[in-house]
């Protein structure tokens, strides 16, 4: 639709002309309603009449000036603020760059014998502006005046064009036709996949392997909501079964394996998660004592694995640090010092048992 703005001014006498007009810009809607053009009527009395700050005249002739078609109508007065508003709509015709200059000036006087001399001198200051004015001695002469006019207008696509297509009667086929049920198949589509059952599946990898102690089996538990999921795990499991709202939830996930670093961790929903593993320290130590056969430390004591090696203190102690590579859950040790028998045997590391070994002279 295409709203054509439009001022009418006169002096209070003629009020009720003003109101026939209103009810023939009504009517006239009504027959360029299948064109989609709307004449948009508005007087001095659309406008909010509470007291402001500013000078209400100049929010009359600052509208004046962005309307499209400006009508004045004179009977015997000129109105005390009427002049005014034609001047400024006369000035922001004149300032219009536009190739429909705008706003087009109509301007009526009606027939009438005791003009006074403010209407008489009105005339001449309108015929030194080369504007043209009509008159009118009833309203339905006005009426056929300026509905030709904008019959005129609309004809030459001059200011009223009407509109080609049907903005809203496309407006409402796309909403009802597509929008709509896009949005049902979209309601449909995320109402499946945040509602519909989920899997998860939890995949470890070794960040740093062990030849000699590949991981062989773990356990691994899922939480959410108030339920935990227990499960064995090799290579990879498969949680079957959660519910969709924990998609956009925080979830708690346990690993534990003997020999493993335990983990404990929230994360975010995700169809395939890869969990990290590495080994822990449990087989990097073996530690101990060497005695004799009265129980009695025994100082010096070469302990071998392999290359590496270490010598009991005064207290008989000692401690083999393994590297990580060499780590195995049997090592073989040897143990040495002239004067006594060589002692050999195997074995598992551990942190917190020590190695006890008696030497016989």
């Amino acid at each position: 639709m295409i709203p054509i703005k439009i001022f009418l001014a006169s002096s209070a006498e003629l009020d009720y002309d003003k109101e026939q007009v209103e009810l023939f810009i009504s009517r006239k809607n009504k027959v360029w309603r299948e064109k989609r053009i709307f004449l948009e009527l508005t007087t001095w009395k659309d406008f909010i009449s509470a007291m402001t700050g500013e000078r209400k005249q100049d929010e009359y002739n600052q509208y004046i000036r962005s309307c499209d078609i400006a009508i004045f109508l004179f009977d015997t007065k000129l109105g005390r603020y009427t002049k005014e508003e034609f001047d400024h709509a006369h000035d922001a015709f004149r300032q219009c760059k536009s190739k429909v200059r705008k706003p087009l000036i109509y301007t009526y006087f009606k027939k009438e014998i005791n003009e006074s001399q403010a209407i008489d001198d009105f005339r001449k200051y309108i015929d030194s502006l080369d504007h043209f004015y009509d008159t009118y001695a009833n309203m339905d002469e006005l009426f056929v005046k300026f509905d030709r006019q904008l019959d005129l207008l609309e004809s030459k696509h001059e200011l009223i064009k009407p509109e080609p297509i049907d903005t809203q009667k496309i407006i409402k086929y796309a909403v009802y036709y597509f929008l709509l049920p896009l949005l049902v198949l979209l309601g449909g589509f995320f109402s499946f996949y945040y509602f519909q059952p989920t899997n998860l599946t939890v995949r470890v990898r070794e960040v740093q392997t062990i030849p000699a102690l590949p991981f062989h089996q773990g356990k691994i538990a899922l939480t959410y909501g108030d339920k935990t999921d227990n499960l064995e795990i090799k290579d990879e499991v498969i949680f079957k079964q959660i519910p969709s709202k924990y998609k956009r939830s925080q979830l708690k996930l346990r690993f534990e394996a003997r020999g493993f670093v335990s983990i404990d961790t929230l994360l975010t929903f995700s169809e395939l998660i890869e969990l990290p593993i590495r080994r822990d320290n449990s087989l990097a130590v073996i530690f101990g004592s060497v005695k004799d056969e009265r129980n009695l430390p025994i100082k010096g004591v070469t302990i071998n694995l392999d290359e590496i090696k270490s010598i009991t203190d005064e207290r008989g102690n000692f401690r083999l640090n393994i590297p990580y590579q060499r780590q195995a859950e049997e090592q073989r040790i040897t143990a040495y010092k002239q004067g006594y028998k060589p002692w050999d045997f195997s074995g598992t590391p551990s942190q917190t048992t020590g190695w006890k070994i008696i030497l016989a002279k």
